[in-house]
This record gives structure tokens, C-alpha cells and sequence, in this order.
């Protein structure tokens, strides 16, 4: 039976992916940054407006609903309640920390070996950590089509841009840049009438971790895996970069694409 290591954020998908791990083999090792420590942190270094952007955009999805959305989603599966419950799976070896870099996190994975490490969520792995990884056996799970759309907010841009065949989730090795690592697989997802970037990710994320997890079962050994280098294309985009002008612009394009959408058939039912 594989060892798993997932180093993750707290979010409704990353407690699905720790599930099914858990599913698929009986154990798993979950190394949680949960989001407010992230946003902590931040303010604590002096990193003042990255903080006013986290919490920007902490309010948006509240107020757009996109929390509940998200947390509706991934609730209609066998996860476990809460996190409260993945901790006292005695099957789960379960670590908490501030920062994913931080002194605990390299004496936990010290402590045991694993066949597959998992990043989603996190915060940049730094070196330290990725020093105690066979770096052929670490694959993070990136919401956006790499290597076009890497950072924050993919599916946004992507959407906002009209690459309607870039709504991907991307599996890909983790390597010392962002989002740079070999890719090793597309998720997409097919845009429909009504969906934000939101329903996108959430229907991305989730193929990705099944089709992930069920190819671990298959074969837990990740070093195998086919991958290809990213080629230099492609953009960054930061918490920033989503400020609440591109954010009326977009809804605004979404309302006319929805509009056009809907013409033929407005205009067949006024023949009749």
C-alpha cells in the first residue's frame, strides 16, 4: 500500500483530495497551511498589500457566494464532515502549521519516506523542504492550463479572456519557479451558459483528483509518469491583477456572451 504525503491549504477540495486518498489507501499524511495563517503571515512580514489583496478578495467571494458555492460542491461526496474529522482519523497523520516552509514541516517529512507527495494550496515550497523530496516524486495540482495560465485566479483569466480551451486544472512536477514544473496532465472542463470562473474551477479540481488519485492507484509510483517541459509562454497572474474595475469588466462581457447566447432563441420564440 503507497505512502501519500499531501501538503495542502484548508479548503473544501483539498479536504476532498485528503479523503479520497484516504479512500483509495487506508492512510494518508496531510500537511495543512490553512488560509488565515497564509494571510497572517503576510501581514506579519510586512507585506501589506498582498494582505489588503487576500482580504479583498476574502470579502468578493463571500459577498458573490462563491465559499458556499465551493464548499456545497465538494460536500455531495463521502469526504469527511470537516477537518475535524480528518484529524481524528486514526489513519491520518495529520500536521498543522503557519508556513509550509516552516521547521515542523521539515521534521515531519523527515520522519518517514513517502512514494508520492501532493502539493495543492500551499504557499511556495521552498527549498528546504524540496531538499528532503526525490524531486521526481512530487507533483503539485495547479488550478489553471499551464504553461499559459500560471498563479492566481486562472480560470478567471482565461474565461475573462475568452481561452474557452485553456479551463484546465493542471497536474504537473514541481520544480524551483512557479508553476514551472513538467506538466503531466490537462483537466478541462467545458464552459456552458451560466457558469463563472468559479463552477469551472470547482468541476476542474475535481476531475483532476479523481483522475489523480485513480491513477495512483494504478500506479503509485509517480517517478514513472510521462511528463513534458513547459515551453516559455504564457503569464503570471497575482492577486492584484484581479481588482474590482477587471472584476465589472468581466461580469459585464459575461452578461453580453449570455445575452448573444440567448438571442436565437428569444427571437424564434417571437416568430411563433
Amino acid at each position: 500500500m503507497a505512502d501519500i504525503t499531501l501538503l495542502c491549504a484548508d479548503g473544501p477540495h483539498h479536504l476532498y483530495l485528503a479523503a479520497e486518498i484516504l479512500k483509495a489507501f487506508g492512510k494518508v499524511r496531510v500537511i495543512v497551511e490553512p488560509g488565515h495563517a497564509q494571510a497572517s503571515r503576510l501581514r506579519r512580514n510586512g507585506h501589506y498589500r498582498a494582505y489588503g489583496w487576500t482580504l479583498y478578495h476574502a470579502w468578493r467571494r463571500r459577498l458573490f457566494g462563491y465559499d458556499r458555492y465551493r464548499s456545497w460542491y465538494f460536500s455531495r461526496t463521502e469526504a469527511p464532515a470537516s477537518w475535524d474529522a480528518l484529524r481524528a482519523d486514526p489513519r491520518v497523520r495529520y500536521v498543522e502549521t503557519p508556513w509550509i516552509n516552516d521547521e515542523r514541516v521539515l521534521d515531519a517529512l523527515r520522519e518517514n519516506p513517502s512514494d508520492a507527495y501532493l502539493v495543492m494550496g500551499t504557499k511556495k515550497i521552498g527549498p528546504a523542504v524540496l531538499a528532503l523530496i526525490p524531486p521526481d516524486r512530487i507533483l503539485n495540482i495547479h488550478g489553471g492550463h499551464l504553461p499559459h495560465y500560471k498563479g492566481n485566479h486562472c480560470f478567471f483569466f482565461a474565461l475573462h479572456h475568452g481561452d474557452l480551451d485553456k479551463l484546465s486544472t493542471t497536474v504537473h512536477r514541481v520544480a524551483s519557479g512557479l508553476d514551472t514544473g513538467a506538466i503531466v496532465s490537462h483537466h478541462t472542463v467545458r464552459f456552458q451558459p451560466g457558469d463563472t470562473s468559479e463552477t469551472l474551477y470547482s468541476r476542474a479540481e475535481k476531475r483532476a483528483i479523481d483522475n489523480l488519485v485513480a491513477r495512483l492507484k494504478r500506479d503509485p509510483d509517480i517517478a514513472r509518469w510521462d511528463s513534458e517541459p513547459q515551453a516559455h509562454t504564457g503569464a503570471t497572474y497575482r492577486m492584484r491583477d484581479r481588482g474590482p474595475l477587471v472584476e465589472i469588466a468581466h461580469r459585464v462581457a459575461l452578461w453580453r456572451r449570455k445575452r448573444a447566447a440567448a438571442a436565437p432563441g428569444r427571437e424564434g420564440k417571437q416568430a411563433q
